[in-house]
């Protein structure tokens, strides 16, 4: 019977395989940094899967998310975002929630991301802190396409998205993160998760999705508002505070969402431009609430203004980079609408396999007859 190893044997090795939580940006980028070369692949080490797949694996940097010291969230060439599985973290929905906040404060700093779930997660070590490898994936789309690339195992269909791809600097990263906690910490009632739901679901075209949440989280900054500008106040004028005046203040059943931004208004924290915005995101939520009417596009992007005002309110002067975004670049297109014209010449052509008498269709369709016959319907 073999013996077992020493003790700091044990340890030693153990330092080198550190198990961890991962989860990926979304959408795909490349992490760059001053110390690393710039990532570069080819269109043949594409076709013959033959990229740098360890450099993928490789650990950018460290960046500070307000877990206690030592521990921060690890970030790899590839938009790896890795975790300690720490004890409150241990439990999928905390992880992903967690995930969140960080992918929120991102967003908030003025880096597109958009929301996990569960299935978002996986799990893995980090290689004598050089890399951090998967051990197992989950089954959203995102950790399948990162878990092929890893392997350099991706069809050049997928791993055509390795050459040229979007890419963000580390020291980018480490700014956005820092602005976007500042503001999640400042208003303390402001789920970050929520936010980034909402703003996926806007981007996905999930008009449902994206207004349920950003409601939540309009409703969430007016509580915070209130009990600053409001509750607050009026104990400090007031000398002695009073139970059960703020009781009838904190009363939610009396002071509704309507009647508090009604208040904000005539107090002048709030526009009545930014009122009416607002108002129309509440009616189109209550429609969808008690009604069942599925919410248009514009009340969705009004929640999201809303949202911008309200945080105005609260840091007058102060510059929040998410509504800075070009969100068009990001948004989903209407798939009912004619395909756009696409500018410039195509770099690199793929044979799209026929179907049976496709082949034969097609020539039909652009012989001289048919053409003619469609110049003349025209």
């Amino acid at each position: 019977m073999a013996e077992s190893p020493p003790k700091d044997v044990k340890e030693a090795l153990a330092r080198r395989r550190v198990p961890c939580f991962m989860t990926y940006l979304s959408p795909f980028r490349i992490i760059d940094a001053d110390h690393l070369p710039p990532w570069s692949v080819t269109i043949e080490q594409i076709n013959d899967q033959s990229w740098d797949y360890a450099t993928l694996h490789e650990i950018v940097g460290a960046i500070d998310v307000g877990l206690r010291q030592p521990y921060n969230v690890v970030i790899t060439r590839d938009g790896g975002l890795a975790l300690p599985p720490l004890c409150d973290l241990n439990v999928d929905h905390a992880a992903v929630q967690f995930f969140n906040r960080c992918l929120a404060g991102l967003l908030i700093g003025g880096v597109y991301c958009e929301a996990i779930s569960a299935d978002g997660l996986d799990t893995g070590f980090a290689l004598d802190w050089k890399y951090v490898r998967s051990r197992k994936a989950g089954q959203a789309a995102s950790n399948r396409f990162h878990e092929q690339i890893r392997y350099a195992r991706a069809s050049p269909l997928e791993a055509i998205r390795l050459l040229d791809p979007r890419n963000v600097r580390l020291s980018n990263l480490e700014t956005a993160m820092r602005t976007g906690l500042g503001v999640l910490d400042r208003v303390t009632k402001l789920r970050g998760d929520l936010l980034l739901k909402g703003v996926t679901g806007v981007a996905r075209r999930d008009w449902e999705a994206g207004l349920s949440n950003l409601w939540i989280v309009i409703e969430q900054i007016v509580s915070h508002i209130w009990d600053f500008e409001i509750i607050q106040k009026v104990e400090a004028n007031a000398g002695v505070p009073s139970k059960l005046r703020r009781n009838q203040l904190s009363d939610n059943r009396t002071w509704t969402a309507a009647a508090k931004l009604e208040m904000l208004c005539q107090k002048g924290i709030l526009s009545v431009a930014s009122l009416a915005q607002i108002s129309a995101a509440r009616k189109a939520r209550n429609d969808l609430a008690h009604e069942g009417h599925t919410p248009s596009e514009a009340s969705a992007w009004a929640a999201l203004g809303g949202i911008r005002s309200l945080l105005a309110a609260i840091m007058p002067g102060q510059k929040i980079p998410l509504f800075d975004l070009d969100l068009s670049d990001h948004v989903l297109s209407d798939p009912l609408l004619p395909p756009s014209q696409i500018g410039g010449e195509p770099k690199y052509w793929l044979q799209i396999p026929k179907l049976p008498g496709e082949a034969e269709l097609e020539k039909l369709e652009f012989s001289e007859p048919y053409q003619l016959r469609s110049d003349e319907r025209n």
